[in-house]
């Protein structure tokens, strides 16, 4: 019998995971041919011997991309925060922090007005629908005026999907609605961002193939990347199955037999999942507001 209550994290939270989420880290670095989109690399980059940005890593997980643009930006700071300390504890750059922090509760411990970047990424299965727009405000707060900020997250369905894949997603999408968290956020982002007070807000998103692709010399890359992509969405979903296939009414070793069978089913349909990047920036000035 499924209980919402004895399930805070629909994930594993085991070393196959964290070696997921780094492998996820490089593919979409590869996806959106970067690690980041907001223009802030003249910030990051400062000038020889001048103070770059402070930049926060938000749900860092084992610290990958912070490190690697501690490495790249030698003149910022970067800082990530994370309510698990999987993060690097000693080896690690010198302009490079962790902190264990868990977001969702209150406060973070910046002033007001200290940061110049903040980058958040997948962390839609890890906040309740209610914490985005005071997560969002409480950015706002520490971002220095004109700071950016970057929110990256998935689709929780895949597209192009058939009927073992579109019960699953149906299952999945409904269970985290019952948690109280929103499988739809990652579309929502930049309305989210518009509609409490940041500016020049765009966004775009990335399909990843699930496995399948022409393997031409001209295209063997992109099949080569949809074979990892589709290897890291089932390490995924073997995530997910101690708590989902409760959901679904199934043993683990049936639940593991089904998803067994997606792969087929990916190629058959030429299935993807979407990535969305949103990115926008506090103003420079605050709102006037006009006495009539």
């Amino acid at each position: 019998m499924y209980n919402a209550k004895q399930w805070p994290c629909v994930l594993v939270q085991d070393p196959i995971e964290q070696d997921r989420l780094v492998s996820q880290h490089y593919l979409l670095r590869t996806a959106f041919q970067g690690d980041f989109h907001a223009p802030v690399h003249a910030g990051l980059k400062a000038k020889e011997g001048g103070d770059g940005f402070v930049a926060l890593d938000i749900g860092c997980g084992r610290g990958h991309w912070t490190m690697e643009m501690a490495t790249t930006y030698p003149q910022s700071t970067f800082i990530g925060l994370d309510h698990q300390s999987t993060f690097p504890k000693d080896i690690k750059p010198r302009n490079c922090h962790f902190f264990q922090v868990d977001v969702r509760l209150g406060p973070l411990p910046f002033p007001d007005e200290s940061v110049d970047f903040i980058y958040q990424r997948d962390m839609t299965l890890s906040l309740h629908q209610d914490d985005w727009i005071p997560l969002i405000l409480e950015y706002q707060r520490i971002l220095k005026p004109g700071g950016w900020i970057e929110l990256v997250e998935p689709d929780v369905e895949t597209k192009s999907s058939m009927e073992k894949e579109y019960l699953l997603n149906d299952h999945l999408i409904r269970a985290l609605t019952a948690r109280g968290q929103d499988p739809y956020v990652a579309r929502r982002l930049p309305i989210l961002l518009a509609n409490h007070g940041y500016r020049r807000v765009e966004s775009h998103f990335q399909s990843l193939l699930l496995g399948w692709g022409q393997e031409d010399n001209k295209r063997d890359r992109h099949a080569r990347r949809g074979q990892a992509m589709a290897s890291q969405y089932m390490f995924y979903l073997r995530s997910l199955g101690p708590w989902l296939r409760l959901v679904m009414g199934m043993s683990l070793a049936k639940y593991v037999e089904y998803v067994n069978q997606l792969p087929d089913e990916w190629h058959q349909a030429q299935t993807y999942i979407n990535w969305h990047c949103a990115t926008a920036q506090k103003p420079l000035h605050p709102p006037t507001h006009h006495v009539h």
